[in-house]
């Protein structure tokens, strides 16, 4: 829940009216990194620099492409650009929540944005370190295999003179020569049959259909392998099942339980209760037509802990079944990640002939 004395803008209009006096639209064009080049709205006082010590390289490990400071005290307002690598398929909110997290921020705010230049996930979150209590203010975009940052940082005391300064540059954040592509990498498709249906898939997973399948049921196995192609990392299916006439669909605890006697074949065993999936932990549900529900299940495969996710959706007489099952976000972060944005594909371009 928000602190109520924590007000977030998502608008300034105050402020925009004054832009062209308090405000410069900075072009940042990094030593290292030129096809970054961005811009964004910035006080005129404030200074710039991209010197961030030393950077690091590879997958997941976030660059500096800019520091902007208000003034040189320890808690004073701050903004730093950066850019990560991502290689692979991952939900950005997700990555961009558990980032925080691992940081020791608490979020109190966390939402998506049509913002000026494209959709941005936005997130606020607050912590206490050295005794003095911070506000960061993080949106996160996508061009293709980057996600571009615009991290906000002040001591909670000057929160309310610089909240709409932050609203101002994370709106106004613009990638130059951005690509437009939104896919960190490219999707292939996947086909059933009987009843037909295809469905999109990251090209580092791979499909194959289930055979042979009873009558009226068609299915889909993707699974994710390592490097070397011998160890499967996480497994998914899609599988749709012609309803008979005026047949009444189970409950989702009941399609639930079924589901997890099935996985139990594969070596999933379930070690707790299912945790629904609800408007904050799966935001993307709400544009699945006929979708009935989901949930989360913790559990163990024979070599490791894991966790199974389930969903499940009626729609032109068919009942649709999603599964994944991987790694848990604590044992293998990446996979996971992977794991819960696959679903999220399948589900999104489930597509019938």
């Amino acid at each position: 829940m928000v602190d109520s004395s924590l007000e977030i803008p998502m608008m300034a209009p105050d402020l925009v009216a004054t832009l062209e006096h308090t405000h410069v639209n900075f072009e940042a064009v990094p030593k290292q990194l030129p096809l970054f080049t961005y811009r964004l709205l910035v006080p005129k006082t404030w200074a710039f620099s991209q010197e961030f010590g030393p950077v690091p390289d590879g997958p997941l490990t976030s660059q500096g492409l800019g520091f902007f400071a208000g003034s040189a005290e320890i808690d004073a307002p701050v903004i730093a650009v950066t850019v990560t690598s991502l290689p692979f398929e991952i939900g950005i909110d997700e990555w961009t929540r558990l980032s925080l997290v691992s940081e020791g921020w608490t979020i109190v705010s966390a939402k998506w944005f049509p913002g000026a230049h494209g959709l941005f996930f936005d997130v606020t979150g607050t912590r206490v370190r050295d005794g003095v209590e911070e506000v960061r203010r993080t949106s996160a975009r996508v061009d293709g295999s980057h996600l571009f940052s615009v991290n906000c940082l002040t001591g909670r005391r000057n929160w309310d003179q610089a909240k709409k300064l932050f609203w101002i540059a994370h709106d106004t954040f613009k990638l130059e020569k951005a690509t437009g592509i939104d896919r960190m990498e490219p999707w292939l498709s996947a086909q059933g049959r009987n009843p037909d249906f295809e469905v999109a898939y990251p090209i580092s997973w791979s499909a194959t259909p289930v055979e042979p399948a009873p009558d009226g049921v068609s299915a889909v196995d993707i699974r994710l392998l390592n490097s070397r192609r011998d160890t499967l990392l996480a497994y998914s299916q899609v599988k749709v099942q012609r309803l008979d006439e005026g047949e009444v669909v189970p409950a989702v605890d009941r399609l639930t339980g079924r589901a997890l006697e099935k996985l139990a074949g594969f070596g999933f065993v379930a070690s707790g209760a299912p945790a629904p999936l609800t408007d904050e932990t799966d935001p993307r549900a709400a544009a699945v037509p006929g979708w009935l529900g989901g949930c989360v299940v913790p559990g163990h495969v024979p070599a490791s802990e894991a966790t199974a996710r389930l969903g499940f959706a009626r729609r032109d007489g068919l009942l649709i079944t999603w599964l994944v099952v991987s790694p848990t976000i604590q044992d293998d972060l990446l996979v996971a990640l992977r794991a819960q944005r696959v679903f999220e594909i399948e589900r999104a371009t489930l597509r019938f002939d």
